[in-house]
């Protein structure tokens, strides 16, 4: 209910709604398969390098 006055407040189609609530899906999916395969630790790795080794590089 909320969330028909909420669309109705806005003007919203359908079809708009339903890509909002698509992306928003696909968005939550992908962070998870790159939190999963680990793509975060070459990150972390990288911020504990001191600035002296990374201009190095």
């Amino acid at each position: 209910m909320l969330s028909t006055i909420f669309a109705m407040a806005l003007d919203l189609s359908p079809i708009t709604i339903g890509a909002i609530a698509l992306f928003g899906v696909l968005f939550i999916m992908m962070f998870g398969i790159s939190s999963a395969f680990g793509g975060f630790q070459g990150i972390f790795a990288w911020t504990q390098e001191k600035p002296e080794n990374q201009s190095k590089k």
